[in-house]
């Protein structure tokens, strides 16, 4: 008699990130894998909704966190941050408190790891987490990533910039003490935001998107590192977060969508519209305050949330406000002012804080989007074109992406290329019938269908368990 399997989850608590990887935790547990989660307390009924146990990821009694910090909390600026040390150098660098809480955390983790029964065979975690690596190195069983965007390339920091992050003391400190104590280099095959798995690295992409290592500094940590591309992981009948910002309470929420009303006006020959800005540049952190050195290059370093969304809005408004051959659904996420100062809303908008995005993506004509990698996978998984506008990260190279293989529109510097008159000719071009962005679409949806999916990655993830196959050999010790 074989053993039961048992896959430990480990992520952060942001939409993106955590709707793949619930696909997995139900198929996993249908063929018969117990499944652990390890993930802010704010997940806990998506996480126990699809299968899974849900664990806290316990600090420090003493500590000054509850749930992973994503800035530098003050027991770390304290214990790493040398005095006189502008403050912004630390504020302003993203996940800067992920490497000081890793190391704060993993004592009670891997404390709760070995009390599990039965006792952990895989672990299945986010790449922005280095403490998942450093987990299954001690318990010596393999550690499996999920890379939500779709490739290391897209993450659009220059090598100098990454190495610099890398060399300050609040992040080389914390990775100094787990060295010393587990004997786990994370930075040595790793980096901020990047601390990919030597065993696998489960892809949500095709092949033709993938995004490889860049030449420098990436190929020189990942050049060896395995991606398996398994394309979009959704499951229309498992739960999954609309928006983890929005609180269920809030009103105009997902569950008031009018769909039979939708699907009547949808059978009359009207067409879908669907507009999303993603749940990053609308949730508080980013809303007020500039997007500083991460939107540079899509020309918003000076631009806050609010003004974007706002300004994108507008334009939508103006582009196919009242005009009846289009209904359109807008998901304007969880800040009260998102509409202050517009125009009245449309007659012809259905207007949420967030809404069921599979549910509306499969009954669409055409997505404007941020060109998050979900809602860009998820969006051609269905064979639907996309009128991309992207703000940081790996969303202006998504955008590229989607042009280049015909199945959309990109508007990047977007607080200029986004006007009513574009947006217009654009939509009314991605959705006709006929339109070639829809049969490249088409042809997208079938390569991520090829590509496996959900099936592909419960496969790999339950071959490595059976296997035993330990993740981190090649990455002990220091350089």
């Amino acid at each position: 008699m074989t053993l039961q399997q048992h896959a430990v989850f480990m992520n952060i608590p942001h939409t993106g990130h955590m709707n793949p990887t619930l696909p997995l935790v139900s198929r996993l547990t249908a063929k018969g894998c117990k499944v652990s989660y390890f993930v802010d307390e704010a997940m806990r009924s998506v996480v126990e909704a699809a299968g899974a146990t849900w664990y806290p990821f316990r600090a420090p009694a003493d500590s000054d966190f509850t749930d992973i910090p994503m800035k530098l909390p003050e027991s770390g600026v304290r214990k790493y941050v040398p005095e006189g040390t502008p403050k912004e150098e630390y504020e302003k660098m993203p996940f800067a408190g992920f490497v000081y809480a890793a190391e704060q955390i993993l004592p009670a983790l891997i404390e709760d790891l070995q009390a599990l029964e039965p006792a952990p065979s895989a672990i299945v975690y986010d790449p922005f987490l280095a403490l998942a690596q450093v987990a299954a190195h001690v318990l010596r069983i393999p550690a499996v990533a999920t890379m939500t965007m779709p490739g290391p390339g897209v993450l659009d920091f220059p090598d100098d910039v990454k190495q610099a992050w890398d060399s300050k003391e609040w992040i080389a400190g914390p990775a100094q003490a787990i060295l010393k104590t587990y004997n786990y280099d994370i930075l040595k095959t790793g980096s901020l935001m990047e601390f990919y798995s030597s065993t696998l690295n489960l892809v949500t992409t095709v092949d033709e998107l993938f995004a490889p290592p860049r030449p420098g500094r990436q190929s020189h940590l990942f050049g060896k590192t395995p991606f398996r591309c398994v394309g979009a992981l959704k499951d229309m009948n498992v739960k999954r977060l609309s928006n983890a910002n929005v609180k269920p309470e809030s009103k105009s929420c997902a569950d008031d969508l009018p769909m039979h009303e939708i699907d009547n006006a949808l059978s009359c020959g009207r067409r879908l519209l669907y507009i999303s800005l993603g749940t990053v540049a609308t949730a508080d952190h980013r809303w007020t305050h500039p997007f500083g050195p991460v939107g540079a290059s899509n020309g918003l370093a000076e631009i806050t949330g609010k003004q974007l969304v706002q300004h994108v809005f507008r334009c939508c408004f103006e582009a196919v406000g009242e005009n009846d051959d289009f209904l359109v659904i807008l998901s304007v996420g969880p800040q009260s002012d998102a509409l202050e100062g517009l125009t009245p809303i449309p007659s012809n908008f259905i207007v949420r804080s967030a809404v069921p995005q599979l549910d509306v993506l499969q009954r669409c004509s055409a997505f404007l989007t941020h060109g998050g990698a979900n809602s860009m996978h998820e969006s051609l998984s269905f064979g639907i074109p996309m009128a991309v506008v992207p703000i940081f990260g790996d969303q202006p190279a998504n955008a590229d992406s989607v042009v280049r293989c015909g199945a959309g529109l990109a508007f990047k510097q977007p607080m200029s290329s986004v006007s009513a008159e574009n947006l217009r000719s654009g939509l009314l071009q991605l959705a006709a019938e006929d339109s070639s962005y829809r049969a490249a679409a088409k042809i997208m949806a079938k390569k991520m269908l090829e590509a496996g999916g959900i099936e592909a990655a419960t496969k790999a993830i339950l071959e490595l368990a059976n296997n035993g196959v330990g993740a981190c050999e090649g990455n002990l010790g220091g350089a």
